[in-house]
């Protein structure tokens, strides 16, 4: 008898009907308020050696909460597939196909259980695991700056020593929660500027403090959401007036954000349309200085430098907007704040277009040694940066 169940780490999904290997059928979850949905990660059991058919059946409702000007791309179902995991620690590419309705893919597991996800997994035990080594280097306290609504904490790390002059440097990732490249990638920004012997991670702290917060929706992580927080609201959406009774997450980190200042901010998303990893500045809002513009340039060349997983030239997808949303935490932060650059990062869910590897697609381990490469194009924007931007 094979057994599936979402009660995993972020694990989500609703079993229609298991009891046919060769028809299984199964529903995502949508997020509180019923608008978003697309994540899903479960555990099958029982199945080694046979044939299984899956059928997400309603894969076609996530894409009514699809982005505007998107038609000139592949939306997230399209020459893709789930990823799996026979130990929950490494993943490969299963392809998958989209009729129209319901996303399907095959798979014969080698072993007795095996993990399906969108993208692989960043679960809680992992986080603290992370955040618990991080701490015990002398570089680096911890903060916790306050509770999500389910009471969870939200951490974070202060990396260096703030002195007259060091440029104030933020790293923000997971406002939603599918989007768990972004706990791979801070891992690499981290483990890279903790490592004593390394001059680049040297260099950056003898001019920089880096204020990274690992996740800003630990609820919607811990339940396997798509795009919410527990009560239904898209946290990136809130930076404009967030609320403690439904975003005290962003409410937190805002706070904190005032109390210090910004000087540079990277808020870390992944984009299950793309096949590039995508940084753009908040250059549409109110109080954008062109000078901006050069040190992003800066930063973008360094980058381009240091990985080739970073593709200069792509255009914004569907267009910049002619006016920026000040509830996104890029446009808040660099309009809050005219002195400082404040990027959008987009990570894939799918493959890259330049050095694919079709066996995983991206993966944790791209993840991680990109966020290893971050280091060295922050180095060379950060001296440009007029210091201490409170707006």
């Amino acid at each position: 008898m094979i057994s599936i169940s979402s009660r995993v780490a972020s694990g989500s999904i609703e079993v229609l009907d298991a009891s046919d290997p060769s028809d299984i059928r199964l529903a995502l979850r949508p997020d509180p308020g019923g608008v978003f949905l697309g994540w899903y990660h479960f555990r099958l059991s029982g199945a080694r050696g046979r044939a299984c058919r899956f059928s997400l059946v309603n894969a076609s409702d996530a894409l009514t909460a699809r982005l505007a000007n998107r038609e000139d791309y592949e939306h997230c179902w399209q020459n893709t597939g789930p990823v799996a995991s026979h130990d929950g620690e490494t993943w490969f590419r299963i392809p998958g196909t989209f009729d129209g309705s319901a996303f399907v893919f095959e798979h014969t597991p080698a072993h007795d259980i095996c993990h399906y996800a969108a993208w692989a997994p960043y679960g809680a035990e992992r986080e603290q695991r992370f955040v618990a080594r991080a701490q015990t280097s002398p570089l680096v306290s911890l903060e916790t700056i306050g509770l999500s609504l389910e009471g969870r904490p939200i951490d974070m790390l202060t990396i260096g020593t703030a002195a007259p002059g060091r440029r104030k440097c933020w790293i923000i990732a997971r406002q939603h929660p599918s989007e768990t490249q972004g706990g791979y990638f801070l891992e690499g920004v981290v483990d890279r500027v903790l490592d004593a012997a390394d001059p680049t991670a040297r260099a950056l702290l003898d001019v920089a403090v880096l204020y990274v917060v690992p996740n800003v929706n630990p609820d919607g992580s811990a339940n396997g959401l798509t795009r919410t927080n527990i009560a239904g609201v898209n946290l990136n959406r809130e930076w404009n007036g967030p609320s403690p009774e439904h975003s005290p997450e962003v409410h937190h980190v805002r706070t904190r954000m005032e109390a210090i200042g910004v000087d540079f901010c990277i808020d870390c998303h992944a984009d299950n349309e793309l096949r590039c990893n995508f940084i753009w500045p908040s250059e549409n809002v109110p109080s954008w200085r062109p000078q901006r513009r050069a040190v992003f340039e800066a930063f973008e060349r360094a980058w381009a430098a240091a990985s080739p997983d970073y593709e200069p030239g792509h255009p914004y997808p569907g267009g910049c907007p002619p006016e920026a949303d000040l509830g996104m935490a890029w446009n808040w932060i660099g309009n809050r704040f005219p002195q400082a650059l404040s990027v959008l990062l987009e990570q894939p869910f799918k493959d890259v277009t330049r050095l694919p590897m079709p066996e995983t697609g991206w993966s944790p381990e791209r993840a991680y040694r990109f966020g290893r490469s971050f280091p060295e194009a922050l180095r060379a924007a950060v001296g440009r940066l007029e210091p201490h931007g409170r707006g």
